[in-house]
């Protein structure tokens, strides 16, 4: 049962990344300018004959970490390749999780978005600076408020691991526009973008599971152009 849930969670905080990643401002948290970027991410729901569940997620673009306890806003920084994840025992134990800055090279995504592989191993992952804090949860100014010590994946770390796994696309893509018109005082945050998604199923092997089997997977590209008139106040972005 508690997996269960934690499965459901999992999909609706994808499917919020999804329709909310095309607002983040490249060139600094909060503007002001015009900011133009493109992303790309593969995530997966994976079980195993065990019941235990890994959710996984690899993006490569802009990123955004809050350090805990750190007063100021999140810092972004990239482009680069993120790897997060989190594992959980059939009872809906958290068993592992982590968060690494991984080389771009061992994350590859075809044009057309038909297939994906990633390769990694602990001596090339290197520990997040901070929290990653996802579109959804506030990490793209002009979207929704930060929360302070929010994150995902065992944030700055975590224990290290093997996988070696390719996603193979259905063959049904799906094409969205989004435009988006946020304010907050007297800044306001204009953004249009594009994204291109399809669902996979997700195969090869993991040394947080003992073998692997899909619930759910993605592979989404999206483009943005976002204009910030002003500087977001603390008070707006929630710090």
């Amino acid at each position: 049962m508690h997996r269960r849930f934690a499965i459901s969670g999992v999909i609706a905080a994808v499917t919020a990344v999804a329709l909310s990643g095309a607002a983040l401002a490249a060139g600094g948290f909060g503007g002001p300018g015009t900011f133009t970027f493109k992303d790309t991410f593969a995530s997966a729901g994976l079980t195993d004959s065990t019941g235990a569940f890994m959710f996984i997620n690899v993006d490569f673009g802009m990123q955004t970490f809050k350090f805990r306890g750190v007063n100021g806003p999140p810092i972004v920084m990239g482009p680069e390749t993120v790897l997060t994840y989190n594992v959980m025992s059939s009872d809906g134990t958290t068993t592992a999780a982590g968060c690494f800055v991984i080389p771009d090279s061992s994350f590859h995504v075809a044009a057309d978005l038909s297939s994906a592989t990633l390769n990694v191993d602990p001596g090339i992952e290197t520990p997040c600076p901070g929290f990653p804090i996802p579109a959804g949860a506030g990490g793209r100014p002009g979207i929704s408020g930060i929360v302070p010590d929010g994150g995902s994946g065992g944030g700055g770390g975590g224990t290290p691991i093997t996988a070696n796994l390719v996603w193979t696309s259905n063959g049904a893509l799906t094409v969205s526009n989004n435009t988006s018109n946020s304010r907050c005082q007297d800044v306001v945050a204009n953004s249009n973008g594009s994204s291109t998604s399809t669902f996979d199923s997700v195969s090869g092997s993991t040394s947080a599971l003992h073998d692997v089997s899909t619930l759910f997977a993605m592979l989404q590209r999206f483009s943005t152009r976002e204009t910030i008139s002003g500087t977001f106040s603390f008070a707006c972005l929630g710090l």
